[in-house]
């Protein structure tokens, strides 16, 4: 009997998530083809009432607030697709990879950290406590680290004479963090577009409440003229909002940069002909200026 209502309480669950996956593959899913006119706006509709439930639903007082709003978020939404489709395919995590993947082994310091990393994140443990029985191969994931570049005097070669006191610069990577844990890379694309446009987000209604906040601690006791113009106003929100809007690149852009370092993390010249690691990374800028490089993995398990 315990059985039987756990394995319908399960299939409940996977028939939920099932459900939530579909709606998101409506938002998040990329371009959809032959949707007529109707279809679109619909479309067009939910992203805007996403929008405005994460960040800020005192905006519906303002009239007309989804028309107003409906291009500058859809222009959002379709930029945050362009820098996730930028993000390349995952790239598969095993034992060999460490050898076998410059970018892996310029993100770990060696395998052990790599896979002390994996087996102690909250995130996946949180996952495969959900999906304890089921069978998952591969674990789909996205990964974010900081990228540091720091000047340094060190050991060079010259041909074959060993030189000292070279400038050099090192880059090291670190603040690993595992975001969207998840079964398949279908479902980690969507899953991509989702985070990072929700992050976008998130970024913007922090900075419109560490403006209205400044306004509040200038306000004048009582003063009705000034909180009329102030944020806490849902037009002048809304006219603020739409001005951050405007520039979807300033919010959110990615950038794709090539490496060549040695085993130490040094930055060497095309022309060098010792050993290294030779990768490109592709680095997220967010509206506060924040930078992380990007990757998507596939780990086996």
């Amino acid at each position: 009997m315990n059985d039987d209502r756990r394995s319908h309480e399960a299939s409940t669950l996977r028939a939920f998530f099932d459900d939530q996956l579909q709606h998101l593959h409506k938002l998040f899913g990329g371009h959809v083809q032959g949707l007529d006119h109707e279809q679109h706006a619909e479309q067009d509709r939910q992203i805007v009432e996403s929008f405005v439930d994460a960040s800020n639903n005192k905006m519906r007082a303002v009239q007309g607030y989804s028309h107003k709003l409906r291009k500058h978020v859809v222009a959002l939404y379709s930029h945050v697709l362009s820098v996730a489709d930028e993000i390349p395919p995952p790239v598969e995590l095993n034992l060999q990879s460490f050898g076998t993947e410059p970018i892996v082994n310029a993100l770990f310091v060696n395998s052990d950290d790599a896979n002390k990393f994996f087996k102690t994140d909250h995130d996946i443990d949180v996952y495969l406590r959900a999906h304890a029985n089921e069978q998952l191969p591969k674990l789909y994931a996205l990964i974010t680290a900081s990228k540091s570049e720091k000047r340094m005097l060190g050991v060079g070669m010259q041909g074959d004479m060993l030189i000292r006191e070279v400038p050099q610069q090192a880059v090291n990577f670190s603040s690993h963090k595992i975001h969207t844990p998840c079964a398949s890379s279908s479902e980690l694309s969507i899953l991509l577009k989702k985070y990072l446009f929700d992050c976008v987000v998130i970024l913007v209604k922090q900075e419109l409440a560490s403006r209205m906040i400044k306004q509040t601690n200038n306000f004048v006791k009582d003063s009705y003229e000034l909180r009329v113009k102030s944020l806490a106003n849902p037009d002048v929100y809304m006219g603020a909002l739409i001005e951050y809007l405007e520039t979807p690149g300033k919010l959110l852009s990615i950038e794709k940069m090539h490496f060549k370092l040695s085993k130490l993390g040094i930055k060497l010249a095309d022309h060098d002909m010792q050993s290294a690691n030779e990768f490109d990374i592709h680095e997220l800028t967010w509206s506060d200026n924040t930078k992380e490089v990007a990757l998507q993995i596939a780990l086996v398990r």
